[in-house]
């Protein structure tokens, strides 16, 4: 502060030591009615007070070039400063974009790998509970197999045991028939061998009852075996299945692992949500007039992918259309042309007298790519939002401050991801910058110009932010910035 006063008190004493002595110069010619280039008098006089007059802001500004560093950045390095830091905003805004879309490129692979090792632990215990009610199964199953083992060998058994009865009950019947021949034979030993033979008939019938109840004790069983075995069976085809579902969440699990790190070492020339162009149309023409100029709008987007290399499909272009559709179509089975009609007749009845069309990147695109770039339409109506002179922020900031604290200050309030000018400018639903992201722009002169004004006043320091002319829905948001004593505004 003390320098620039300094400074001023030099450059008014010597434009004063200056215009003094061409009066006196030109004094002294008038004396001597000297001329120059063979003018008159009165006309050299003029001449001389001209040059001086000439010399004064030139002696002043080299001065303020030889005394301080500043004016000679501002003479000699102002455009190349101002190019300087418009390129590294722009280079600051490149990388910062590229941050998020690769945190955000991050994030999803880590999600799809958390979902995938979720979805094979899943699996793994469905695999073992399988194996688990298998190994119950097979043992129930050789639990049965041997209860049928056992009631066939008891039936073998008990059929061995009738025929021996029945070849009993022959061998009576004969003995029986030679008794009653045998005449010799006296009563009582016919009636013992009748007693036998009806045991034996007796035992004979139990015999046959008890294979009979046997064999339909068989029955159940065997058929309860053969269910046993039907669904021991059916558990190992899931069991088949559940193996091949756990080797291709195994084998995606792999695929997102090597996409994530293909990912991290090629770079997406164009990334979903990336704006190619932003258009503005009028929604008062017919369906057919919106239509051909929204095929004219996807030429355009053709021509900037086709500049960076995306190649041409069937339909003659770089780009397709894949969305929006209509809500009972399939995207994937929509064509182009129903997808550009659906569009124009939802602009046409949206009612509004202008829409900014944007073409925006559906899916990510990489270099060498052998297919077209899918897009999609996004449309908006094209309001006025801010009117030329409203105010959209306020501030206070204190004189004592640098120029370049203050410079800062200023442009975070602007372009700041929490300043009021983007919160504003996002609720009234302007759409950003397509390359930047940002909402309010500024001339970067008329920005150093502010930071100045605070630096040289005293005190607090009202700042306006006022939007320079009037602002709609496609933007951009071009803005005046306005200072005044914060004392002098109450």
């Amino acid at each position: 502060m003390s320098y620039t006063i300094v400074l001023f008190i030099a450059l008014a004493i010597l434009g004063g030591l200056i215009a003094y002595l061409g009066d006196l110069l030109g004094a002294w010619l008038g004396k001597r009615r000297s001329t120059i280039f063979n003018l008159r008098p009165r006309q050299s006089a003029r001449v001389i007070a001209a040059f001086v007059g000439a010399m004064l802001p030139l002696a002043g500004l080299l001065v303020a070039t030889v005394g301080s560093r500043y004016a000679r950045a501002a003479v000699f390095e102002l455009n190349e400063l101002l190019q300087q830091r418009q390129e590294l905003t722009g280079k600051i805004s490149e990388l910062e974009e590229r941050v998020s879309r690769y945190e955000t490129i991050a994030e999803k692979a880590e999600s799809d790998a958390a979902e995938a090792r979720k979805r094979a632990s899943e699996l793994q215990q469905i695999a073992a509970d399988q194996r688990s009610q298998i190994v119950d199964l097979t043992a129930r199953r050789d639990e049965l197999a041997g209860r049928v083992d056992e009631l066939q060998s008891r039936r073998s058994e008990l059929e061995d045991r009738l025929a021996t009865a029945r070849t009993e009950l022959e061998q009576a019947r004969g003995a029986l028939a030679a008794a009653r021949e045998d005449l010799a034979t006296t009563g009582e030993q016919l009636a013992e061998l009748r007693d036998e033979v009806a045991a034996r008939e007796r035992r004979v019938t139990t015999l046959g009852l008890e294979l009979e109840r046997t064999t339909k004790q068989l029955e159940p069983m065997q058929k309860r075996l053969s269910d046993l075995q039907m669904e021991l069976d059916w558990r190992l085809e899931d069991l088949e299945v559940a193996q091949q579902n756990l080797e291709l969440v195994q084998t995606q699990l792999e695929d997102v692992l090597q996409q994530q790190e293909l990912m991290a070492e090629q770079q997406a020339l164009y990334e979903p949500g990336e704006e190619l162009i932003r258009v503005v149309l009028p929604g008062t023409g017919t369906r057919d007039q919106i239509e051909s100029e929204l095929y004219e709008i996807l030429h355009l987007a053709s021509a900037l992918a086709e500049s960076q290399g995306v190649p041409e499909g069937e339909n003659g272009r770089a780009v397709i259309a894949v969305a929006p559709v209509p809500p009972w179509a399939v995207a994937s089975a929509v064509p182009e042309g129903m997808i550009v009609r659906y569009v124009a007749e939802e602009l046409r009845e949206g009612g509004a007298e202008q829409y900014v069309v944007m073409v925006r990147a559906f899916r990510r695109w990489f270099p060498g790519d052998d297919q077209q770039l899918a897009v999609q339409f996004r449309a908006a109506p094209n309001r006025l939002l801010f009117r030329k002179g409203e105010q959209l922020d306020e501030l206070l900031i204190s004189s004592d401050v640098s120029e370049l604290q203050a410079f800062e200050t200023l442009w975070a309030r602007i372009t700041g991801d929490e300043s009021p000018v983007r919160q504003r400018a996002i609720s009234k639903g302007m759409l950003p910058h397509p390359e930047t992201g940002n909402y309010g722009s500024v001339d970067l002169a008329e920005l150093f110009q502010a930071a100045e004004a605070i630096r040289q006043g005293a005190g607090m320091m009202r700042v306006r932010l006022i939007a320079a002319e009037d602002a709609y829905t496609r933007g951009p948001l071009e803005l005046n910035i306005t200072v005044t004593p914060a004392e002098e505004d109450a």
